[in-house]
């Protein structure tokens, strides 16, 4: 892996960490201000619908950026290896078929 290369995954690792650190914050801080008590009280006025929708949506944009997230780091962390790296099974017999 190139410097370079893995420099943009670690800045990548950076955002989406903050980024889900945001998602996490904006959700105990609605909860702290009581908004989602606002929100459930959507459902006994026929406004159900903008409660499924914005849980949804952050259900969604949260697990897309996990996903993301564990994918950067797993690059950052992870080994690559060239065809040259391979061990070499010539002259060494396996189990036969």
């Amino acid at each position: 892996m190139n410097i370079s290369k893995r420099k943009k995954t670690a800045i990548w690792v950076v955002v989406l960490s903050i980024l889900c650190g945001f998602i996490i914050w904006h959700v105990i801080h609605w909860y702290s201000i009581e908004m989602y008590t606002e929100l459930f009280n959507f459902v006994g006025e026929n406004r159900a619908y903008l409660t499924v929708l914005y849980n949804l949506g952050l259900v969604i944009l949260l697990s897309v950026t996990l996903g993301l997230l564990m994918s950067k780091i797993t690059d950052l962390l992870g080994n690559e290896y060239s065809q040259t790296d391979r061990p070499s099974s010539k002259g060494k017999e396996g189990p036969g078929l």
